[in-house]
């Protein structure tokens, strides 16, 4: 009986003190390195704005923020390690428009962006730039579309992924043109964009960041961009609009903890990634390429999570991509 009261009240007392411990290492967080997870492969945009902002986060936690690559499985292998990982606020994914998409790829989804995660901000949003590699000596929509139409099947585009936003705008604009286009899935942007330079692919849907000397130098063409008008960056590219009334392709990046982090350690990063958002010169070294520096807070987050996954649901299924 002394054995069983024992047991019970050391039982008893660790369940009152678990309150206290977790509250205790939330007040001390960070203490520790803090992973910051790209579901992508090194050097596509969402890698190069990951390290941007865990280089200006690092200072303000106290502890390094590291960007860990982790591509795969159309962003899944990323994504599923920060579900497996312990929610304390070390582990955390940097992800864009294709964290709602993909589950809506597979018949059985490996995770449920609402339920499965704790939204912690929205740090960007952009519109994507229509990129086509120089040898095909196509400068406007309309001359793609036509010389679409004219070599059935021939014209290919690149995305970072299958279930990608990338790949969905690419897919929403062979609809809208009414012409054939086939789908080159990568590992991420990087790789992509690589052989799109090298012309081993036609043309891609992504974003400007990282592009601009490219651009510039004529490596690739940015024949328009995918807003409802023209981004103050690119003030003289035409919107795909122009010719295809009523296109629009958005893309938006953001941080994101596994579900059942203390909401105290939410709205610590929370509150560290807006004080990153407010300095002048991060905000400015994205505007400059055509990307809008935009936070929330987490239920904002949350919110706009569940309302991409019904918009996104509903254009796979007009689009007719293929479930897994």
């Amino acid at each position: 009986m002394n054995m069983r009261y024992f047991i019970t009240s050391l039982l008893s007392s660790l369940i009152l003190l678990s309150p206290v411990a977790s509250a205790q290492s939330s007040a001390q967080f960070p203490d520790k390195p803090i992973r910051l997870i790209v579901a992508y492969a090194p050097g596509g945009a969402t890698d190069i704005v990951a390290r941007m902002l865990a280089q200006e986060l690092t200072p303000i936690m106290g502890q390094s923020v590291i960007v860990e690559n982790r591509a795969g499985g159309g962003t899944l292998v990323g994504t599923d390690s920060i579900k497996r990982a312990s929610p304390n606020g070390y582990s955390l994914l940097f992800g864009t428009n294709a964290f709602v998409i993909t589950p809506l790829l597979h018949n059985t989804p490996t995770y449920d962006p609402v339920k499965d995660f704790s939204p912690v901000s929205q740090t960007t949003i952009q519109p994507l730039g229509l990129l086509v590699t120089p040898g095909l000596n196509i400068k406007t929509v309309e001359q793609l579309i036509d010389y679409a139409k004219k070599n059935p099947g021939k014209l290919n585009f690149a995305s970072s992924g299958n279930g990608s936003a990338q790949h969905l705008a690419g897919e929403s604009f062979r609809i809208a043109a009414g012409i054939n286009l086939v789908h080159v899935p990568y590992k991420g942007a990087g790789p992509a964009l690589v052989d799109l330079i090298a012309g081993r692919v036609d043309m891609m849907f992504t974003s400007l960041v990282g592009n601009a000397e490219n651009i510039k130098e004529g490596r690739l063409v940015l024949v328009a961009t995918s807003g409802v008008k023209r981004g103050s960056a690119t003030p003289n590219v035409p919107t795909v609009a122009q010719t295809l009334p009523g296109f629009e392709a958005y893309t938006w990046q953001g941080v994101i903890a596994p579900a059942g982090t203390p909401v105290a350690v939410v709205e610590k990063l929370n509150a560290a990634i807006k004080k990153v958002a407010g300095n002048p010169k991060f905000y400015e070294k994205l505007a400059a390429q055509g990307m809008e520096v935009q936070t929330s807070s987490p239920s904002e987050f949350k919110a706009r999570l569940a309302s991409d996954a019904a918009k996104y649901k509903e254009l796979l299924q007009r689009t007719q991509t293929s479930i897994r």
